[in-house]
């Protein structure tokens, strides 16, 4: 029987920021669909499509106050080199030179940010067990 869950954290360039409710991962580098033919056969298309995280981070600038994150220089910089650990299970998920992406929706009432993915390009994801 496989763990899963339990206290995660993100860095990116060795800045945190706490991680919410939220840390879907596509870890692939590659997006396969399919096209069918009018005689019944099928085509498989192959798309480069880099790594990526779809993650719900908590607003606030130090982990306590409510003031938020600069998230407009947060998405404007980079490439920045990110990690999502898993405190629980020992894995850690790495994205080399990744960069932010979508637009950030913050929740005040709850102090939950929504609207991002991270996205790395193809071949900078890698999975480690420490």
């Amino acid at each position: 029987m496989a763990d899963f869950g339990g206290v995660i954290r993100f860095t990116y360039d060795s800045n945190a920021i706490a991680v919410r409710a939220k840390f879907d991962l596509e870890p692939g580098d590659f997006s396969f669909t399919v096209e069918h033919n009018q005689d019944g056969s099928f085509d498989r298309l192959l798309q480069p499509m880099g790594p990526t995280f779809d993650v719900e981070f908590h607003d606030s600038v130090d982990g306590v106050s409510a003031t938020s994150l600069d998230w407009n220089g947060i998405l404007a910089g980079g490439p920045y080199n990110m990690s999502m650990i898993e405190q629980s299970t020992g894995i850690v998920h790495t994205i080399a030179n990744g960069k932010f992406s979508g637009r950030v929706k913050i929740d005040r009432l709850k102090g939950l940010v929504t609207g991002i993915t991270i996205q790395g390009r193809t071949g900078s994801y890698k999975q480690l067990k420490v």
